[in-house]
């Protein structure tokens, strides 16, 4: 589209004032490029993207409002559901290693030296529920305690008494596919109407082949008769005989769920809680005892989880041909970072024991950023805390990216976490600003209330060129609700900037500002900051309205002068203030500067 030269005149006539830094003017303007990254021309196209998912190699059982967490399935019906070009998978890194995991459970009625917890969840009518752990009996196959569940059922129907072992920071779950559970059982009190139930609640799977959407769950129980079946649509079940003695359950998730329902890929799941207790029915009583509870993983714990993980995204892609999958992780051991990489690995920690947690201190954010970078990864700063001065002397950890949208739409948070941002770029920390999806559920995106996505300008949905695209700052973020088709840009004569640096002896250069598909009653704000590099850490921003109409016929374009620094970024908001996009700034500094600028961001200009 063509440049809308928009007059001075004109602007003060709609009630648009610009302050004295500011003019607007053509964007005919001669200039010289020396493009020390790239072309710089206008290319690529806009590729919408998610940049942190998690899925079944990550906690479940913690969603908030209780159940199992989303497998990949899900979440790439949820990225079909809303135009979602890519998903980057970014599972919790030390949960796909399993690091420092519990690996049994011994029953014994304390913490176990991992936060355990045990929380009663009955399920239809039971009296006289019991739970107990017991000097005797115990297991044979290990001292100490034992778990004893008693508890009798309705006239009609069955009831359950169940005691959910929650593992302190889910040190439980992740991935099954290589994963195998034994527990010993003593069925005291078992019949035709009283059962022993141990249940593995799995991950979630949108609705198929005539099933409802929902949690899938295993039951291993201890019964008068063995069999298998479904109790219902998403409940298999896995009945033993009881022989009145201690007896060993094994419990192999995968196999199981690939036998009860062959048309799911049965390794996209994880597990997300273990239950343990009775059933009973027409007035019956169920006694059982728990005990060894024993997980065996025979996963590598740094190249088991990459090379599951990729054929789980070949065998989803078949049936999700319109949605690019790529791998990425959330480091989680030191302050939470999303890493990108082509040839993705995993961060070997050092052992730690069992139930490690994370070093929240800058050193070790710090180092491993550095480790990645060695690698050649982009890292995204996760959910900053708001801490404008620490960001400002840590100069942002030495991430690339910073996420800024917040998931659950909060605005105060949101507003804060620009403010900060406005600090980063004030002082020359050149990042990348990206929305939070974070989701773990895979239930409903659109429900969330605000549901800010990314984009990029890229020449293709390669890995190589998305993670380019990010280096340089191309991207901006929308509102998937209010703005699904919103899309912004920066070009400086023929130039994308959106992102760059662009040093230059110019006192000003024009900045076409490019916002298309607006909403009639929208507002575009170009925002300018100082770049003084004064290690202040409160913004200094000056904001210039236009209404949605000043770019019916193409961009407007906006002199940027340079003084001691300064950059622009836009905003845009609907008639009731709702933020509805978010684009990456174009920094303007003087080549005498002495400003360390990424090769990716780099933009020389010479004009008048």
């Amino acid at each position: 589209m063509a440049a809308m030269d928009v007059s001075r005149r004109g602007l003060l006539g709609m009630g648009l004032g610009l302050g004295v830094t500011a003019a607007v003017g053509s964007a005919t303007t001669p200039a010289a490029f020396a493009d020390d990254a790239a072309t710089g021309a206008v290319s690529g196209r806009p590729v919408s993207m998610v940049l942190h998912t998690h899925s079944c190699f990550s906690e479940g059982g913690s969603w908030a409002a209780g159940g199992g967490g989303a497998s990949m399935m899900a979440q790439l019906e949820q990225a079909v559901r809303n135009d979602i070009d890519v998903v980057w998978w970014t599972d919790h890194d030390w949960r796909m290693e399993a690091y420092g995991y519990y690996d049994g459970i011994a029953f014994d009625g304390t913490d176990e030296d991992g936060g355990l917890q045990w929380f009663v969840q009955n399920d239809g009518a039971v009296a006289d529920a019991q739970h107990a752990f017991v000097a005797d009996p115990h297991s044979p196959n290990e001292p100490g305690k034992a778990l004893r569940v008693t508890a009798s059922g309705p006239e009609a129907g069955w009831g359950e008494s169940l005691l959910w072992a929650k593992a302190g920071n889910s040190f439980y779950s992740t991935n099954v596919s290589d994963t195998t559970l034994t527990v010993d059982v003593l069925g005291e009190r078992i019949g035709p109407d009283a059962e022993l139930v141990v249940q593995l609640e799995t991950s979630y799977r949108p609705a198929m082949a005539g099933r409802p959407a929902g949690v899938y769950v295993l039951e291993y129980r201890l019964a008068a008769m063995a069999g298998r079946r479904l109790a219902d649509p998403l409940t298999g079940v896995v009945a033993v005989a009881s022989d009145g003695g201690w007896q060993r359950l094994t419990m192999r998730p995968v196999d199981d769920i690939r036998a009860f329902w062959p048309d799911l890929v049965a390794e996209d799941s994880g597990l997300a809680r273990l239950r343990f207790g009775v059933r009973a029915r027409n007035g019956a009583t169920a006694t059982g005892v728990f005990d060894h509870l024993r997980i065996d993983r025979t996963r590598d714990p740094l190249r088991w989880h990459v090379r599951t993980q990729r054929d789980l995204m070949r065998q989803l892609r078949s049936r999700y041909p319109g949605v690019t999958q790529l791998l990425s992780a959330e480091v989680s051991m030191v302050r939470h970072m999303n890493v990108f990489m082509e040839d993705f690995e995993l961060y070997p920690y050092p052992p730690r024991g069992k139930a490690p947690v994370l070093d929240n201190s800058v050193e070790a954010a710090e180092a491993m950023v550095r480790w990645y970078h060695e690698r050649g990864a982009l890292v995204q700063y996760n959910h900053p805390p708001i801490n404008p001065g620490e960001l400002v002397a840590s100069r942002a950890l030495g991430a690339d990216l910073i996420e800024i949208a917040n998931a659950d739409g909060d605005f105060t948070l949101i507003h804060d976490r620009i403010d900060q941002y406005d600090v980063a770029a004030r002082n020359a920390i050149f990042l990348t600003a990206t929305s939070q999806v974070d989701d773990h559920a895979g239930r409903n995106w659109q429900g969330k209330s605000h549901l800010y996505t990314t984009a990029v300008w890229a020449e293709s949905r390669d890995a190589r060129d998305l993670i380019a695209a990010l280096a340089a700052g191309q991207a901006w973020w929308y509102h998937q609700r209010l703005w699904p088709t919103g899309r912004l840009d920066l070009t400086v004569s023929g130039r994308r900037a959106m992102g760059r640096v662009v040093r230059t002896t110019a006192s000003s250069v024009p900045v076409d500002v490019r916002a298309e598909n607006l909403p009639q009653d929208g507002t575009v704000q170009v925002v300018v900051g100082e770049c003084d590099r004064s290690g202040q850490t409160i913004p200094s921003v000056t904001r210039h309205a236009y209404p949605a109409s000043a770019f019916a016929s193409g961009p407007v374009t906006f002199r940027l002068g340079r003084n001691n620094g300064r950059y622009l970024r836009v905003e845009v908001r609907d008639a009731a203030g709702i933020l509805l996009g978010f684009g990456n700034p174009v920094w303007l500094l003087s080549p005498r500067d002495d400003v360390e600028v990424p090769r990716a961001r780099r933009l020389s200009y010479a004009g008048r």
